[in-house]
């Protein structure tokens, strides 16, 4: 038999056990709060953090955009030359385009000396541009003309300049119209002390003045006396007069730049700047008169239903209250 002696002897010892259980786990939880504090007291730890102190300290952030300038030359047939300034500035990892800021033009004389042309304000595009007359420029000892492009930077951007060295050349255009054909002839020749010497082989792209950009129309390559003919196409949209604006262009040459020629021929159909009323049709904003009509019907009939809805609804609801008030 089981003596109540035993049984509250079995009792006792188990009570005893969970208590112990339970100071050992509240030890050891305390213990383990505790550890961290002890740790960072240690000798390793202050050593580490006497290290981060000596770290190197942080470099200070730089107050200045880096900036970049690129020169480019167009010779015309006139004897000048366009040189335009792109200033550009690294923003947020890339390239953009810098405004309202003063960029300097100069030329090398026969010395290797600076000589001052002129300087301008950048537009929206990030260009500065000025014209010279070549009969004015020095030239160097090969006969060709150094230029540099300088922008001198302020608070916000750093100072960039970029120079560029041309050959003097020029692109004549002469316009003729016969049977209601149009034809460019085109003629590329570079200066020499023994006269002009053509360019041969020079790619000729002709493009039309359009609202937004330049339109390419003919292409053509120059022969080996520098001649090149092309037929202009007819039926192009001009101005009020019929006036279309003609450029002809051998792009990017390493020797002369850009060759430019320019001319204005009336070669088009007039088309009228004047602002008038649009028709009524399906392309214009005046949307015609059935269209209307038919509109405002569709719109209607939809209302109409939705008000039939909402006073059911409201019938509906009437009705529920009379009932219930009768009840």
């Amino acid at each position: 038999m089981i003596m109540k002696k035993d049984i509250a002897g079995t009792v006792s010892i188990n009570l005893m056990s969970r208590w112990w259980y339970r100071l050992g786990f509240m030890v050891g939880m305390i213990l383990a709060g505790i550890y961290p504090a002890l740790a960072q007291d240690t000798p390793a730890d202050t050593a580490v953090q006497q290290a981060d102190t000596t770290a190197a300290p942080v470099e200070e952030e730089e107050t200045t955009i880096k900036s970049k300038t690129s020169l480019s030359g167009d010779q015309y047939p006139d004897g000048t030359i366009m040189l335009s300034g792109l200033l550009r500035a690294k923003i947020e990892g890339s390239y953009q385009k810098v405004p309202d800021r003063k960029v300097a033009f100069f030329v090398l004389n026969p010395a290797g000396e600076e000589v001052a042309i002129g300087d301008t304000i950048t537009g929206a595009n990030g260009v500065a541009r000025i014209r010279v007359t070549k009969t004015t420029l020095a030239k160097g000892e090969d006969g060709s003309y150094s230029f540099i492009a300088r922008f001198d930077g302020d608070d916000k951007f750093e100072g960039s300049e970029s120079d560029l060295m041309l050959k003097s050349a020029s692109l004549v255009m002469v316009a003729t119209e016969a049977d209601s054909t149009y034809t460019l002839s085109l003629t590329a020749t570079a200066d020499s002390p023994d006269g002009p010497l053509p360019i041969a082989a020079a790619p000729v792209s002709v493009y039309v003045k359009r609202m937004f950009s330049s339109l390419k129309v003919a292409e053509g390559e120059t022969d080996e006396t520098g001649a090149l003919e092309v037929e202009f196409p007819a039926g192009l949209a001009g101005d009020e007069n019929g006036n279309i604006e003609i450029t002809a262009m051998i792009e990017e040459t390493d020797e002369y730049g850009n060759l430019t020629a320019t001319a204005t021929q009336k070669w088009g159909y007039s088309v009228s700047a004047a602002i008038v009323e649009s028709p009524r049709a399906l392309w214009s904003p005046h949307p015609p008169t059935w269209m209307v009509i038919t509109f405002f019907i569709l719109m209607g009939a939809v209302w109409i239903h939705y008000a039939i809805v909402i006073v059911s609804l409201l019938k509906i609801k009437s009705d529920g209250r009379q009932a219930a008030g009768k009840a």
